[in-house]
């Protein structure tokens, strides 16, 4: 699980939207394989997934999840709520724990609701689950949680919650020696989903 900690998942919610940005660098051991890895899935048209971890653990998860909540509003003809889908998410990780090979992943479930509006649950590799106004995960999280906590706002918009993260990924630039140049941004909202411009080294920055 040392990998893990190497990767950045960051997460905000307010009250019209979600939002998650990830570092997209694959690494294995000392070696570099690419710097645009895809990180945020969209589950639904009202869900996101952060994923962290082990690169097949990743990818087959959140694979395994989408078609499952697909499958499931097709066979009933409505999709599940944003609670229902993280319960399920949790479940099928805490299962795993007990096999042979557990799923090595970390998650931010990131969602809209027309009644809640934006949600956003943290779930670790252990199936911890709790719903947060901000989440962090990775070494590059500990360095950005004192500036979540100074800047989150209920009522930011889009553009606002995006500076925060921008501010975020600076700090990690500036201060975590493993180098992850290029963040992924997606954010959920009554719109549905869609992506953000990526957070790299040479994105501006409001705040200092």
């Amino acid at each position: 699980m040392g990998q893990v900690y190497y990767q950045c998942l960051l997460g905000m919610c307010c009250n019209d939207f979600a939002m998650i940005a990830a570092d997209q660098t694959n690494t294995h051991g000392v070696l570099v394989l690419k710097d645009d890895e895809e990180k945020v899935h969209k589950i639904s048209d009202s869900l996101l997934m952060g994923v962290n971890g082990d690169a097949g653990d990743t990818t087959q998860f959140a694979q395994y999840i989408a078609k499952n909540i697909q499958l499931y509003r097709m066979k009933n003809m409505y999709p599940l709520s944003v609670d229902a889908v993280v319960h399920f998410t949790r479940r099928n990780l805490a299962d795993s724990l007990r096999n042979d090979a557990p799923y090595k992943v970390n998650l931010l479930i990131g969602g809209y609701d027309e009644k809640e509006g934006g949600q956003l649950y943290y779930i670790d590799f252990l199936a911890a689950c709790v719903k947060v106004p901000y989440a962090t995960h990775g070494f590059g999280g500990l360095l950005s949680m004192s500036i979540l906590d100074r800047f989150h706002k209920p009522t930011l918009t889009e553009q606002e919650a995006y500076q925060v993260l921008t501010h975020c990924v600076q700090e990690v630039h500036r201060r975590l020696f493993i180098k992850l140049p290029n963040f992924q941004v997606s954010v959920v909202s009554k719109d549905g989903v869609k992506q953000m411009p990526v957070i790299a080294t040479s994105t501006p920055g409001q705040y200092h």
